[in-house]
Protein backbone atom coordinates (compact mmCIF):
# COMPACT_ATOMS: atom_id res chain seq x y z
CA UNK A 1 0.00 0.00 0.00
CA UNK A 2 3.01 2.41 0.19
CA UNK A 3 4.36 1.30 -2.09
CA UNK A 4 1.42 2.40 -4.28
CA UNK A 5 1.03 6.01 -3.19
CA UNK A 6 4.80 6.90 -3.61
CA UNK A 7 4.17 5.91 -7.44
CA UNK A 8 0.89 7.91 -7.02
CA UNK A 9 2.48 11.11 -6.19
CA UNK A 10 5.29 10.75 -8.89
CA UNK A 11 2.67 10.65 -11.65
CA UNK A 12 1.64 13.62 -9.78
CA UNK A 13 4.52 16.00 -10.55
CA UNK A 14 4.75 14.27 -14.17
CA UNK A 15 1.66 16.03 -14.63
CA UNK A 16 2.47 19.59 -13.02
CA UNK A 17 5.80 19.69 -15.06
CA UNK A 18 3.72 19.07 -18.24
CA UNK A 19 0.91 21.61 -17.18
CA UNK A 20 3.86 24.17 -16.46
CA UNK A 21 5.87 23.36 -19.60
CA UNK A 22 2.53 23.76 -21.38
CA UNK A 23 2.01 27.21 -19.98
CA UNK A 24 5.39 28.61 -20.75
CA UNK A 25 4.78 27.74 -23.96
CA UNK A 26 1.48 29.16 -24.92
CA UNK A 27 3.29 32.31 -23.14
CA UNK A 28 6.42 32.24 -25.43
CA UNK A 29 3.96 30.94 -28.38
CA UNK A 30 2.48 34.57 -27.65
CA UNK A 31 4.88 36.64 -27.17
CA UNK A 32 6.39 35.35 -29.95
CA UNK A 33 3.71 35.97 -32.40
CA UNK A 34 3.13 39.63 -30.14
CA UNK A 35 6.63 40.19 -31.04
CA UNK A 36 6.26 39.50 -34.80
CA UNK A 37 3.15 41.16 -35.13
CA UNK A 38 5.10 44.46 -33.31
CA UNK A 39 7.38 44.26 -35.98
CA UNK A 40 4.94 43.55 -38.62
CA UNK A 41 3.17 46.75 -37.62
CA UNK A 42 6.43 48.77 -37.30
CA UNK A 43 7.53 47.81 -40.54
CA UNK A 44 3.62 49.11 -41.82
CA UNK A 45 4.50 52.23 -39.75
CA UNK A 46 8.02 52.66 -41.66
CA UNK A 47 6.20 51.84 -45.22
CA UNK A 48 3.52 54.88 -44.15
CA UNK A 49 5.97 57.25 -43.51
CA UNK A 50 7.99 56.02 -46.46
CA UNK A 51 4.81 56.52 -48.49
CA UNK A 52 4.18 60.06 -47.26
CA UNK A 53 7.97 60.93 -48.33
CA UNK A 54 7.28 59.74 -51.59
CA UNK A 55 4.15 61.63 -51.99
CA UNK A 56 5.74 64.74 -50.83
CA UNK A 57 8.41 63.56 -53.43
CA UNK A 58 5.76 63.96 -56.24
CA UNK A 59 4.60 67.39 -55.62
CA UNK A 60 7.81 68.75 -55.12
CA UNK A 61 8.73 67.19 -58.80
CA UNK A 62 5.68 69.01 -60.23
CA UNK A 63 6.44 72.15 -58.46
CA UNK A 64 9.61 71.82 -60.32
CA UNK A 65 7.78 71.13 -63.89
CA UNK A 66 6.08 74.30 -63.32
CA UNK A 67 9.11 76.46 -62.23
CA UNK A 68 10.12 75.16 -66.24
CA UNK A 69 7.27 75.88 -67.80
CA UNK A 70 4.49 77.72 -66.02
CA UNK A 71 1.88 75.89 -68.49
CA UNK A 72 2.94 72.64 -68.55
CA UNK A 73 -0.49 70.99 -66.79
CA UNK A 74 0.36 66.60 -68.53
CA UNK A 75 4.12 66.21 -67.60
CA UNK A 76 4.69 66.10 -70.96
CA UNK A 77 1.75 62.49 -71.07
CA UNK A 78 -1.33 62.59 -73.20
CA UNK A 79 -3.71 65.26 -70.89
CA UNK A 80 -6.34 63.44 -68.93
CA UNK A 81 -9.81 65.22 -69.16
CA UNK A 82 -11.56 65.94 -65.97
CA UNK A 83 -12.96 65.25 -63.18
CA UNK A 84 -9.65 63.63 -61.67
CA UNK A 85 -7.18 65.08 -64.63
CA UNK A 86 -5.00 61.75 -63.65
CA UNK A 87 -3.59 59.82 -62.93
CA UNK A 88 -0.21 60.35 -64.68
CA UNK A 89 2.17 57.44 -63.77
CA UNK A 90 2.77 55.96 -61.32
CA UNK A 91 6.79 56.97 -61.57
CA UNK A 92 9.52 55.57 -59.78
CA UNK A 93 11.37 56.87 -56.26
CA UNK A 94 14.94 55.87 -56.39
CA UNK A 95 16.73 55.94 -53.12
CA UNK A 96 19.84 58.58 -52.40
CA UNK A 97 21.58 56.85 -54.42
CA UNK A 98 19.76 56.54 -57.65
CA UNK A 99 20.46 52.65 -57.59
CA UNK A 100 17.32 50.98 -56.52
CA UNK A 101 13.38 51.94 -56.89
CA UNK A 102 12.10 51.73 -53.22
CA UNK A 103 8.63 52.94 -54.17
CA UNK A 104 6.40 54.73 -56.47
CA UNK A 105 3.23 58.11 -56.80
CA UNK A 106 0.70 58.92 -59.31
CA UNK A 107 -0.16 62.56 -60.18
CA UNK A 108 -3.28 64.41 -60.80
CA UNK A 109 -2.64 67.60 -61.97
CA UNK A 110 -6.15 70.25 -61.96
CA UNK A 111 -5.07 73.05 -64.50
CA UNK A 112 -6.16 76.43 -63.26
CA UNK A 113 -9.68 77.80 -65.11
CA UNK A 114 -9.18 78.91 -68.52
CA UNK A 115 -9.89 82.56 -67.74
CA UNK A 116 -9.71 81.74 -64.21
CA UNK A 117 -6.25 82.10 -61.71
CA UNK A 118 -3.12 80.78 -61.43
CA UNK A 119 -3.71 77.95 -59.40
CA UNK A 120 -2.83 74.48 -59.87
CA UNK A 121 -3.82 71.93 -58.24
CA UNK A 122 -1.38 68.96 -57.50
CA UNK A 123 -2.32 65.53 -55.82
CA UNK A 124 0.10 63.00 -55.16
CA UNK A 125 -0.12 59.20 -53.99
CA UNK A 126 2.41 57.47 -53.08
CA UNK A 127 3.56 53.99 -51.97
CA UNK A 128 6.65 51.84 -50.93
CA UNK A 129 8.01 49.19 -53.38
CA UNK A 130 7.30 46.48 -50.27
CA UNK A 131 4.16 47.63 -49.20
CA UNK A 132 1.87 48.85 -52.34
CA UNK A 133 -1.54 48.40 -50.44
CA UNK A 134 -0.06 51.41 -47.68
CA UNK A 135 -0.89 54.59 -49.58
CA UNK A 136 -0.50 58.23 -48.67
CA UNK A 137 -2.09 61.30 -50.35
CA UNK A 138 -1.01 65.01 -50.34
CA UNK A 139 -2.48 67.58 -52.16
CA UNK A 140 -1.32 70.87 -52.50
CA UNK A 141 -2.45 74.03 -53.87
CA UNK A 142 0.25 76.28 -55.91
CA UNK A 143 0.20 79.64 -57.50
CA UNK A 144 2.30 82.20 -59.37
CA UNK A 145 1.69 85.88 -58.21
CA UNK A 146 0.81 88.22 -60.95
CA UNK A 147 1.51 91.83 -61.69
CA UNK A 148 -1.59 92.62 -60.54
CA UNK A 149 0.06 91.11 -56.78
CA UNK A 150 0.65 94.73 -56.11
CA UNK A 151 -1.17 97.51 -55.34
CA UNK A 152 1.06 99.73 -57.31
CA UNK A 153 4.22 98.55 -59.62
CA UNK A 154 6.16 101.30 -60.88
CA UNK A 155 9.00 101.48 -63.46
CA UNK A 156 10.35 105.03 -62.56
CA UNK A 157 10.50 107.70 -59.46
CA UNK A 158 6.60 107.41 -58.09
CA UNK A 159 5.46 109.70 -55.14
CA UNK A 160 2.62 109.41 -52.59
CA UNK A 161 1.22 112.72 -51.51
CA UNK A 162 -0.13 113.33 -47.43
CA UNK A 163 -3.46 112.16 -47.04
CA UNK A 164 -2.84 108.93 -49.44
CA UNK A 165 -3.58 105.93 -47.78
CA UNK A 166 -2.73 102.36 -49.13
CA UNK A 167 -3.43 98.45 -48.15
CA UNK A 168 -1.99 96.60 -50.90
CA UNK A 169 2.21 96.47 -51.18
CA UNK A 170 3.80 99.02 -53.78
CA UNK A 171 7.01 98.60 -55.78
CA UNK A 172 9.35 100.76 -57.73
CA UNK A 173 12.17 99.90 -60.08
CA UNK A 174 13.41 103.43 -59.13
CA UNK A 175 12.61 105.36 -56.09
CA UNK A 176 9.79 106.00 -53.85
CA UNK A 177 8.47 109.13 -51.77
CA UNK A 178 5.50 108.11 -49.54
CA UNK A 179 4.37 110.77 -47.70
CA UNK A 180 0.59 108.89 -46.45
CA UNK A 181 0.10 105.88 -44.56
CA UNK A 182 1.16 102.29 -46.19
CA UNK A 183 -0.76 99.23 -44.50
CA UNK A 184 1.75 96.91 -46.58
CA UNK A 185 5.46 96.81 -47.62
CA UNK A 186 6.37 98.90 -49.62
CA UNK A 187 9.75 98.24 -51.91
CA UNK A 188 12.38 99.81 -53.99
CA UNK A 189 15.01 98.33 -56.35
CA UNK A 190 17.07 101.65 -55.27
CA UNK A 191 19.35 102.13 -52.24
CA UNK A 192 19.40 105.52 -53.11
CA UNK A 193 18.24 108.13 -55.20
CA UNK A 194 18.11 111.96 -55.59
CA UNK A 195 14.40 113.03 -55.89
CA UNK A 196 13.27 114.63 -58.58
CA UNK A 197 10.72 117.12 -56.74
CA UNK A 198 12.95 118.62 -54.21
CA UNK A 199 16.67 119.90 -54.51
CA UNK A 200 19.09 118.51 -51.86
CA UNK A 201 21.21 115.40 -51.64
CA UNK A 202 20.52 111.57 -52.07
CA UNK A 203 17.78 109.75 -50.27
CA UNK A 204 16.66 106.12 -49.20
CA UNK A 205 14.91 104.33 -52.17
CA UNK A 206 11.59 104.39 -50.01
CA UNK A 207 11.93 107.43 -47.44
CA UNK A 208 9.20 109.87 -46.27
CA UNK A 209 8.96 113.64 -45.33
CA UNK A 210 6.10 113.48 -43.10
CA UNK A 211 5.59 111.60 -40.25
CA UNK A 212 5.11 112.26 -36.67
CA UNK A 213 2.42 114.76 -36.96
CA UNK A 214 3.68 115.71 -39.85
CA UNK A 215 7.68 116.81 -38.95
CA UNK A 216 10.68 116.24 -41.55
CA UNK A 217 13.49 114.11 -40.12
CA UNK A 218 17.21 114.68 -41.48
CA UNK A 219 17.88 111.11 -40.63
CA UNK A 220 16.09 110.46 -44.11
CA UNK A 221 18.92 112.35 -46.14
CA UNK A 222 21.84 109.88 -47.16
CA UNK A 223 25.22 110.64 -47.29
CA UNK A 224 26.69 111.71 -50.43
CA UNK A 225 29.38 108.64 -49.36
CA UNK A 226 28.81 104.58 -50.98
CA UNK A 227 26.46 103.38 -48.65
CA UNK A 228 25.00 102.87 -46.78
CA UNK A 229 24.21 105.99 -45.62
CA UNK A 230 22.91 105.22 -42.23
CA UNK A 231 23.17 101.73 -40.59
CA UNK A 232 19.72 102.07 -38.57
CA UNK A 233 17.53 103.71 -40.84
CA UNK A 234 14.61 104.75 -38.86
CA UNK A 235 11.08 102.45 -38.71
CA UNK A 236 8.93 105.71 -38.97
CA UNK A 237 5.66 102.69 -38.12
CA UNK A 238 3.38 105.69 -38.09
CA UNK A 239 3.88 105.64 -42.05
CA UNK A 240 5.32 102.37 -43.02
CA UNK A 241 2.73 100.07 -40.88
CA UNK A 242 4.32 97.00 -42.40
CA UNK A 243 8.26 98.37 -43.22
CA UNK A 244 9.72 99.46 -46.41
CA UNK A 245 12.57 97.24 -47.91
CA UNK A 246 15.18 98.75 -50.65
CA UNK A 247 17.11 97.61 -52.46
CA UNK A 248 15.27 94.82 -54.00
CA UNK A 249 15.23 92.99 -56.96
CA UNK A 250 13.85 94.80 -60.27
CA UNK A 251 10.77 93.45 -62.21
CA UNK A 252 11.46 93.95 -65.51
CA UNK A 253 9.17 95.67 -67.88
CA UNK A 254 11.38 94.18 -70.49
CA UNK A 255 9.33 90.32 -69.79
CA UNK A 256 6.44 91.86 -71.58
CA UNK A 257 7.86 91.88 -74.62
CA UNK A 258 7.48 88.55 -75.03
CA UNK A 259 4.01 88.52 -73.15
CA UNK A 260 2.37 90.69 -75.98
CA UNK A 261 2.96 87.69 -78.25
CA UNK A 262 2.20 84.89 -76.10
CA UNK A 263 -1.51 86.04 -75.10
CA UNK A 264 -2.12 86.85 -79.00
CA UNK A 265 -1.34 83.73 -79.89
CA UNK A 266 -3.96 82.76 -76.79
CA UNK A 267 -6.31 85.10 -78.65
CA UNK A 268 -6.40 83.63 -82.44
CA UNK A 269 -6.71 79.94 -80.78
CA UNK A 270 -9.97 80.65 -78.69
CA UNK A 271 -9.73 84.44 -77.87
CA UNK A 272 -10.96 86.74 -80.01
CA UNK A 273 -8.91 89.50 -82.35
CA UNK A 274 -9.87 93.05 -83.99
CA UNK A 275 -7.67 95.03 -86.67
CA UNK A 276 -8.76 97.35 -88.86
CA UNK A 277 -6.30 97.52 -91.56
CA UNK A 278 -7.06 97.02 -94.81
CA UNK A 279 -8.04 94.01 -96.53
CA UNK A 280 -5.24 91.98 -97.35
CA UNK A 281 -2.96 93.28 -94.97
CA UNK A 282 -4.97 92.74 -92.15
CA UNK A 283 -4.71 89.74 -89.52
CA UNK A 284 -6.29 86.60 -90.60
CA UNK A 285 -7.95 85.42 -87.52
CA UNK A 286 -9.16 88.70 -86.93
CA UNK A 287 -12.86 89.57 -86.97
CA UNK A 288 -13.64 90.17 -91.19
CA UNK A 289 -16.49 92.47 -90.37
CA UNK A 290 -13.75 95.10 -89.58
CA UNK A 291 -11.06 95.41 -92.05
CA UNK A 292 -10.32 98.29 -94.00
CA UNK A 293 -12.68 100.57 -91.02
CA UNK A 294 -9.03 101.82 -89.67
CA UNK A 295 -8.11 103.43 -93.52
CA UNK A 296 -8.36 107.04 -93.57
CA UNK A 297 -11.84 108.42 -92.56
CA UNK A 298 -13.44 104.81 -92.22
CA UNK A 299 -15.61 103.84 -89.50
CA UNK A 300 -12.69 102.94 -86.94
CA UNK A 301 -9.85 105.12 -88.17
CA UNK A 302 -9.76 106.46 -84.65
CA UNK A 303 -9.99 103.04 -83.05
CA UNK A 304 -13.17 100.87 -81.42
CA UNK A 305 -15.11 101.67 -78.51
CA UNK A 306 -15.81 98.74 -76.15
CA UNK A 307 -18.51 98.63 -73.88
CA UNK A 308 -19.02 96.22 -71.30
CA UNK A 309 -22.17 94.24 -70.72
CA UNK A 310 -23.75 92.13 -67.51
CA UNK A 311 -24.43 89.08 -69.85
CA UNK A 312 -21.20 88.19 -70.35
CA UNK A 313 -21.05 89.84 -73.74
CA UNK A 314 -19.56 93.34 -75.06
CA UNK A 315 -20.39 96.07 -77.73
CA UNK A 316 -18.02 97.18 -79.79
CA UNK A 317 -18.29 99.80 -82.31
CA UNK A 318 -15.68 101.91 -84.36
CA UNK A 319 -14.78 105.54 -83.05
CA UNK A 320 -14.47 108.03 -85.99
CA UNK A 321 -13.55 110.75 -84.79
CA UNK A 322 -11.71 112.49 -81.64
CA UNK A 323 -12.65 116.22 -79.71
CA UNK A 324 -9.68 118.90 -80.04
CA UNK A 325 -6.75 118.63 -78.04
CA UNK A 326 -6.91 121.45 -75.33
CA UNK A 327 -4.16 123.23 -73.48
CA UNK A 328 -1.29 120.80 -75.67
CA UNK A 329 -2.99 117.64 -74.70
CA UNK A 330 -4.80 115.15 -76.33
CA UNK A 331 -8.14 115.01 -75.42
CA UNK A 332 -8.31 111.08 -75.54
CA UNK A 333 -12.27 111.68 -75.92
CA UNK A 334 -14.76 110.75 -78.45
CA UNK A 335 -16.31 112.89 -81.09
CA UNK A 336 -18.09 110.73 -83.11
CA UNK A 337 -18.90 107.16 -83.36
CA UNK A 338 -20.07 104.42 -86.43
CA UNK A 339 -23.45 104.05 -85.75
CA UNK A 340 -23.52 100.40 -86.18
CA UNK A 341 -22.64 98.25 -82.73
CA UNK A 342 -22.21 95.05 -82.67
CA UNK A 343 -22.35 92.55 -79.78
CA UNK A 344 -20.12 89.32 -78.99
CA UNK A 345 -19.64 86.93 -76.64
CA UNK A 346 -16.44 86.96 -74.23
CA UNK A 347 -14.77 84.52 -75.40
CA UNK A 348 -13.70 81.20 -73.74
CA UNK A 349 -10.26 82.42 -72.81
CA UNK A 350 -11.27 85.61 -71.88
CA UNK A 351 -8.73 87.80 -73.97
CA UNK A 352 -10.16 90.07 -76.53
CA UNK A 353 -6.77 91.48 -78.21
CA UNK A 354 -7.77 94.87 -80.20
CA UNK A 355 -5.21 96.23 -82.70
CA UNK A 356 -5.64 99.77 -82.12
CA UNK A 357 -6.14 102.45 -79.66
CA UNK A 358 -9.20 101.68 -77.54
CA UNK A 359 -12.29 103.05 -75.47
CA UNK A 360 -13.57 101.00 -72.73
CA UNK A 361 -16.48 101.33 -70.59
CA UNK A 362 -19.62 98.97 -68.83
CA UNK A 363 -20.10 96.57 -66.12
CA UNK A 364 -19.81 92.90 -66.01
CA UNK A 365 -21.56 90.23 -63.74
CA UNK A 366 -22.11 86.65 -63.85
CA UNK A 367 -18.42 85.46 -63.47
CA UNK A 368 -17.12 87.82 -65.94
CA UNK A 369 -13.59 87.62 -66.52
CA UNK A 370 -12.30 89.39 -68.92
CA UNK A 371 -8.68 90.52 -70.32
CA UNK A 372 -8.57 93.51 -72.96
CA UNK A 373 -5.20 93.96 -74.64
CA UNK A 374 -4.23 97.14 -77.17
CA UNK A 375 -1.26 96.27 -79.27
CA UNK A 376 -0.80 97.47 -82.91
CA UNK A 377 1.49 95.68 -85.24
CA UNK A 378 5.11 95.62 -84.18
CA UNK A 379 4.21 94.53 -80.79
CA UNK A 380 7.63 95.83 -79.46
CA UNK A 381 7.51 99.64 -80.56
CA UNK A 382 3.70 100.47 -81.11
CA UNK A 383 1.34 103.08 -79.71
CA UNK A 384 -2.18 101.66 -79.04
CA UNK A 385 -3.41 102.92 -75.76
CA UNK A 386 -6.42 102.83 -73.88
CA UNK A 387 -9.03 105.59 -72.58
CA UNK A 388 -11.45 105.35 -69.48
CA UNK A 389 -13.48 108.29 -69.41
CA UNK A 390 -16.83 106.45 -68.11
CA UNK A 391 -17.19 104.05 -65.22
CA UNK A 392 -15.79 100.35 -65.83
CA UNK A 393 -17.60 98.27 -63.18
CA UNK A 394 -17.84 95.18 -61.17
CA UNK A 395 -21.08 93.30 -60.40
CA UNK A 396 -19.82 91.51 -57.21
CA UNK A 397 -16.76 92.35 -55.19
CA UNK A 398 -15.99 88.52 -54.06
CA UNK A 399 -13.05 87.73 -56.74
CA UNK A 400 -15.10 86.00 -59.39
CA UNK A 401 -15.24 88.80 -61.57
CA UNK A 402 -12.07 90.75 -63.02
CA UNK A 403 -11.44 92.82 -65.56
CA UNK A 404 -7.40 93.41 -66.84
CA UNK A 405 -6.32 96.61 -69.28
CA UNK A 406 -3.43 95.77 -71.10
CA UNK A 407 -1.83 98.99 -72.96
CA UNK A 408 0.99 99.02 -75.21
CA UNK A 409 1.82 102.63 -74.49
CA UNK A 410 -0.57 104.50 -72.09
CA UNK A 411 -3.89 104.27 -70.17
CA UNK A 412 -5.41 107.51 -70.06
CA UNK A 413 -8.49 109.06 -68.44
CA UNK A 414 -9.35 111.89 -71.10
CA UNK A 415 -10.46 115.05 -70.62
CA UNK A 416 -14.18 114.48 -71.06
CA UNK A 417 -13.94 111.95 -67.88
CA UNK A 418 -16.71 111.61 -65.66
CA UNK A 419 -16.52 113.97 -62.51
CA UNK A 420 -16.63 110.96 -59.99
CA UNK A 421 -15.06 108.27 -62.22
CA UNK A 422 -14.83 104.47 -60.92
CA UNK A 423 -12.55 102.18 -62.59
CA UNK A 424 -12.91 98.09 -61.00
CA UNK A 425 -10.10 96.76 -63.38
CA UNK A 426 -5.78 95.32 -63.42
CA UNK A 427 -4.44 98.43 -65.00
CA UNK A 428 -1.14 97.83 -66.81
CA UNK A 429 0.89 100.45 -69.27
CA UNK A 430 3.63 98.65 -70.85
CA UNK A 431 5.55 101.76 -72.15
CA UNK A 432 3.52 104.76 -70.92
CA UNK A 433 2.27 105.77 -68.08
CA UNK A 434 -1.20 105.55 -66.24
CA UNK A 435 -2.89 108.76 -66.01
CA UNK A 436 -4.23 111.94 -66.82
CA UNK A 437 -3.47 114.48 -69.62
CA UNK A 438 -2.44 118.38 -68.53
CA UNK A 439 -5.66 120.24 -69.45
CA UNK A 440 -5.05 123.61 -67.14
CA UNK A 441 -7.04 126.04 -68.57
CA UNK A 442 -9.82 123.87 -70.20
CA UNK A 443 -13.30 123.24 -69.85
CA UNK A 444 -13.33 120.06 -67.00
CA UNK A 445 -9.38 120.86 -66.51
CA UNK A 446 -10.82 119.80 -62.87
CA UNK A 447 -12.51 117.39 -61.74
CA UNK A 448 -13.55 115.67 -58.29
CA UNK A 449 -13.01 112.02 -57.17
CA UNK A 450 -11.29 109.22 -58.74
CA UNK A 451 -11.42 105.86 -57.51
CA UNK A 452 -9.55 102.60 -58.88
CA UNK A 453 -10.19 99.21 -57.33
CA UNK A 454 -7.92 96.71 -58.52
CA UNK A 455 -4.21 97.53 -59.02
CA UNK A 456 -1.58 99.89 -60.89
CA UNK A 457 1.00 98.79 -63.06
CA UNK A 458 3.29 101.71 -64.73
CA UNK A 459 5.94 102.15 -66.85
CA UNK A 460 6.53 106.12 -66.58
CA UNK A 461 5.28 107.91 -63.40
CA UNK A 462 1.38 107.91 -63.02
CA UNK A 463 -1.01 110.50 -61.28
CA UNK A 464 -4.36 111.90 -61.89
CA UNK A 465 -3.61 115.46 -60.49
CA UNK A 466 -1.33 118.08 -61.19
CA UNK A 467 0.44 120.52 -58.69
CA UNK A 468 -2.00 123.49 -59.99
CA UNK A 469 -4.79 122.19 -58.62
CA UNK A 470 -6.51 120.72 -62.03
CA UNK A 471 -6.63 116.74 -62.29
CA UNK A 472 -8.96 114.63 -59.93
CA UNK A 473 -9.04 116.29 -56.43
CA UNK A 474 -9.44 112.97 -54.48
CA UNK A 475 -7.94 110.26 -55.69
CA UNK A 476 -8.89 106.41 -53.88
CA UNK A 477 -6.24 103.64 -54.81
CA UNK A 478 -8.17 100.78 -53.26
CA UNK A 479 -6.16 97.26 -53.66
CA UNK A 480 -8.17 94.04 -54.43
CA UNK A 481 -6.44 91.29 -53.01
CA UNK A 482 -8.24 89.07 -54.90
CA UNK A 483 -6.01 89.65 -57.85
CA UNK A 484 -2.70 87.81 -55.86
CA UNK A 485 -4.03 84.27 -57.28
CA UNK A 486 -6.66 85.54 -58.89
CA UNK A 487 -5.68 87.86 -61.77
CA UNK A 488 -8.07 88.56 -64.96
CA UNK A 489 -7.36 85.90 -67.77
CA UNK A 490 -3.24 85.29 -68.98
CA UNK A 491 -2.41 88.76 -66.93
CA UNK A 492 1.45 88.90 -66.69
CA UNK A 493 3.10 87.20 -63.60
CA UNK A 494 6.14 87.91 -62.13
CA UNK A 495 8.12 85.08 -60.22
CA UNK A 496 7.36 81.58 -59.31
CA UNK A 497 5.01 78.67 -58.14
CA UNK A 498 4.41 78.49 -54.42
CA UNK A 499 2.41 76.34 -51.70
CA UNK A 500 -0.52 78.12 -51.13
CA UNK A 501 -2.40 75.19 -49.16
CA UNK A 502 -0.91 71.70 -48.35
CA UNK A 503 -3.06 68.68 -46.43
CA UNK A 504 -2.76 65.00 -46.50
CA UNK A 505 -6.04 63.28 -47.21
Amino acid sequence: MKTDIKKNKNGSMLVLVIVATGLFLVLLLGAITLSLLQQKLNKQKVASAQALHIAEAGVNYYRWVLYHNHEEYCNDETCQIGPDYGPYGPYPYMDSAGESITGYYELYITPPPLNGSTIVNIKSIGWSANYPNIKRSIEVNCGISSWSTYSTLANAFIRFGAGTEVWGPIHSNGGIRFDGLAHNVISSSEYKYNDPDHTGGDEYGVHTHIHAGGTYDTDELCDEAAPPCDPSPNDYSDVFMAGREFPVNVVSFNLLDSYASEVYSKATSSGIVFDGAPTGTADADSEAVFWDCATNGNSCDSGFHITLKTDNTFDIRGVTSLRSDCSGSPSNSINTEDATIRNYAIPTNGIIFIKHTIWVDGQIDNNGRVSIIAFKEPFVGGNADININNDILYSHYDGTETIGLIAQRDINVGLYSENDLRIDAALLAKTGRIGRDYYGGCANSSRDTITVYGSLATNQRYGFAWTDGTGYTNRNLIYDNNLTFAPPPHYPTTGEYTFISWKEE
